[in-house]
């Protein structure tokens, strides 16, 4: 004879402030915690009610099994396969504290009891979607230590080719800017100085080109010399190397940069983000100043720590799952990188795990964890890890049942 239950019927209000907590959290109800009160408090009761169907815990276990080791990213295996709700949060909200307090083995019973019903327009509302567990591999992870940096291999150092002094700054920390676009524009004496030089070597290319035409016609009418003529000729050729230098002059100091008059322009040269910057209007700044530090951060990197004992099973290619402090969701990546050296001091080398837009909350400095999948397994019955969801510290998952969760 089962034990007796008490099913809880939702009011309105209930069910919509329950619906509520789903569509802010994606967890749909906390039903499915029937599974793990039976398990628990199961043999309490075959004293008093006899062996019974909904606490044994053999073959055809209505449960579902957590094994201590599981996949960050492939699955979780269980005891039978059935259908299963998730969302994309792992925490989960009540609806009213009142209708979930659990004072007793009484009140935990009751509380098992009790079911949400969801239709399926409820459910498409509140992003939930459910899957059948099924076959599948778990892998085993390896856990280590790391911090989140920068890629090194996508930040640019924007620093003057000529000293100057600011007279605008049109873009501040935390920008996003384009390749090409202006950052802030300079007074250069020296940039005007070679400005003027350009524009001298210019007006002598013209007058030792014209000098040439003139002795041409007349060298060729036999009227002067041909040693003028030549003199001339020589005169072009040198005028036109000196403008030739005078415009590679410019062209180095100013770079990418527009220059007009004393003006010159620091550009941006990739797109990115201005993660530092040393101008202020009226600054004097030197040739090895760095102005400017630009980084792409649609990638970046997490060095992780790996210790002696472990460097034989991280292998380049591996999938990792990486959290970090502050940020509740993990974020996937792989190792792209292991050193081949090991630090003399704590004996470990530093692999590196890549991650592709994590997004802004993933800052260079945090410190990580990095779960790195090593080994992988079948098991019979697996399902996502984003349907398992975190009820009153326990880690459960919701069952289609009936009709309801």
């Amino acid at each position: 004879m089962s034990a007796p239950q008490r099913k809880i019927e939702l009011s309105p209000k209930a069910i919509a402030a329950a619906l509520a907590a789903v569509l802010a959290l994606l967890v749909g109800a906390v039903a499915l915690t029937v599974l793990i009160e039976h398990r628990r408090h199961g043999h309490d009761h075959e004293a008093g009610h006899g062996d019974h169907d909904g606490h044994h815990h053999g073959e055809g276990e209505r449960g579902h099994a957590h094994g201590d080791e599981h996949d960050e990213g492939k699955g979780h295996a269980h005891g039978e396969d059935k259908d299963h709700a998730h969302g994309e949060d792992k925490d989960h909200a009540h609806g009213e504290d009142k209708d979930h307090a659990h004072g007793d083995d009484e009140e935990a019973h009751a509380h098992a009891g009790g079911r949400l019903e969801l239709s399926p327009a409820m459910l498409q509302n509140a992003g939930l979607e459910v899957l059948t567990a099924g076959p599948g591999k778990v892998a085993a992870t390896v856990t280590l230590p790391g911090e989140v940096a920068l890629n090194a291999e996508a930040i640019a150092h924007v620093t003057p080719r000529v000293p100057g002094t600011a007279r605008e700054v049109k873009k501040q920390l935390g920008d996003t800017v384009k390749r090409g676009e202006v950052l802030a524009v300079l007074d250069s004496r020296e940039l005007a100085e070679l400005q003027r030089e350009l524009l001298a070597a210019k007006e002598r290319l013209a007058l030792a080109e014209a000098s040439f035409t003139r002795h041409e016609a007349l060298w060729q009418e036999r009227i002067s010399a041909e040693k003028e003529y030549l003199a001339a000729k020589q005169a072009v050729a040198e005028a036109r190397i000196e403008h030739r230098s005078a415009a590679q002059k410019l062209s180095a100091a100013a770079g990418s940069g527009a220059a007009k008059g004393t003006g010159y322009a620091l550009v941006a040269p990739m797109d990115g983000t201005i993660i530092e910057k040393h101008i202020a209007i009226g600054e004097v700044l030197k040739e090895d100043t760095q102005v400017f530090v630009i980084a792409d951060l649609s990638t970046i990197w997490v060095n992780v720590t790996v210790y002696a004992k472990d460097l034989s099973r991280v292998q380049v290619g591996q999938t990792a799952w990486v959290k970090a402090e502050g940020i509740d969701q993990a974020a996937r990546g792989s190792v792209a990188y292991l050193g081949q050296v090991v630090d003399e001091q704590n004996r470990s080398a530093v692999a590196r795990v890549v991650l592709q837009s994590p997004g802004a909350a993933w800052r260079p400095g945090l410190f990580a964890t990095a779960d790195i999948a090593v080994e992988e397994a079948a098991a019979p019955v697996v399902i996502s890890d984003e349907a398992i969801q975190r009820v009153e510290g326990r880690e459960v998952v919701f069952v289609e049942e009936g009709g309801g969760f």
